[in-house]
């Protein structure tokens, strides 16, 4: 399970974009679905395309952390958009 559920780590559904020059190459404007961490290869997110994206049903992709620009969450008070804190085990 992702970070078990602190409230700044990656969550399934939580959205989130991408950095410029990400290892999938995607466009840094396309928001992604979390659902769900890749632990036996490390700190990887595993993504899925929004719901209403039209090549969605055979789509996903897992990338590190540090391809993570920003998260949203929808709270019951509302959203919020963050800048996700680098894994401390990928600091030098």
């Amino acid at each position: 399970m992702i970070c078990d559920r602190h409230p700044e780590c990656p969550q399934p559904g939580d959205t989130a974009q991408l950095t410029r020059g990400n290892s999938i190459g995607a466009d840094p404007t396309d928001t992604f679905v979390i659902v769900e961490d890749f632990p036996p290869t490390g700190r990887h997110l595993v993504l899925n395309l929004p719901v209403d994206h039209p090549g969605r049903a055979d789509w996903a992709a897992a990338v590190p952390l540090a391809d993570i620009a920003t998260l949203t969450r929808l709270e019951p008070a509302g959203s919020r958009t963050w800048t996700p804190a680098p894994d401390p085990d990928e600091i030098q």
